[in-house]
């Protein structure tokens, strides 16, 4: 990892956890500081909650998803300005969860990048293959038509975004991708990245890993070069658990 790009570390709740959650969990990181990014992506309902625990550390929270539209009668959404006013430093857009149940697609997610883009929040384009696509040796024709697609048309010029790689494959199995896997897909995504804009936003651009992350594989996985942080399910559950995680993260962050 290149000294420019600071380590991030999120933790993806999804739907679990509660107030005990966010007590132990925001209580775990009193008083420490840390070098790297390090958010909580709780589920909506908590985030005016977790807002009041912040302001005695350093986490910050973000957003699961993020809504296509700016505002109107959509029932049940969040918009990103909504999210940027909660104070979210971030929203996920694109998880592999939203596109298989929720049929999201490439397009709606490049509308999600625009508008978080837009108000300040900065993007996490999920993106990765399923078994199947592995296995047929389609993986990187899949991950390169979701960044392009996705990306289509976004200015980056003095904007950032982060890209969250995700094999579907090893999400919530336990079947962790090798950080030489890891490795290898991240440096493809760079390659493209650079293709698509060039070398300045190719090396800004954060790349970081989900599926299947905990204590154990989180810091070889860090000590690869483009692997910028890590996206982090279930072992983000656990307080301890977690703030070991976040531990590998910042002493990444301080060589």
């Amino acid at each position: 990892m290149t000294q420019q790009r600071k380590p991030i570390v999120i933790a993806n709740w999804k739907l679990n956890g509660g107030l005990d959650l966010i007590c132990t969990s925001v209580a775990s990181f009193i008083g420490k500081h840390f070098e790297a990014q390090i958010v909580i992506c709780p589920p909506y309902i908590y985030m005016r909650d977790m807002m009041t625990f912040l302001q005695y550390s350093e986490l910050q929270i973000g957003s699961q998803n993020v809504s296509k539209f700016k505002s109107g009668a959509y029932t049940g959404e969040t918009s990103a300005q909504m999210l940027k006013q909660a104070g979210c430093a971030l929203c996920l857009i694109g998880h592999s969860e939203r596109r298989a149940m929720f049929a999201e697609n490439n397009p709606g997610c490049r509308t999600k990048v625009q508008l978080a883009l837009n108000h300040g929040l900065l993007p996490v384009l999920c993106i990765g293959e399923t078994k199947e696509e592995r296995e047929a040796g389609t993986a990187k024709e899949v991950i390169f038509t979701q960044l392009s697609e996705g990306l289509l048309d976004i200015d980056l010029t003095d904007k950032d975004i982060c890209i969250a790689y995700e094999p579907v494959w090893a999400i919530g199995t336990g079947l962790a991708a090798t950080p030489d896997m890891v490795q290898e897909i991240h440096r493809f995504i760079r390659d493209k990245l650079e293709a698509l804009y060039n070398p300045t936003v190719a090396q800004r651009v954060r790349i970081v890993y989900g599926g299947s992350v905990n204590k154990t594989n989180a810091k070889e996985l860090l000590n690869q070069e483009d692997i910028d942080g890590l996206l982090v399910g279930g072992a983000s559950l656990d307080p301890d658990h977690f703030l070991e995680i976040c531990k590998q993260a910042n002493n990444v962050a301080q060589v």
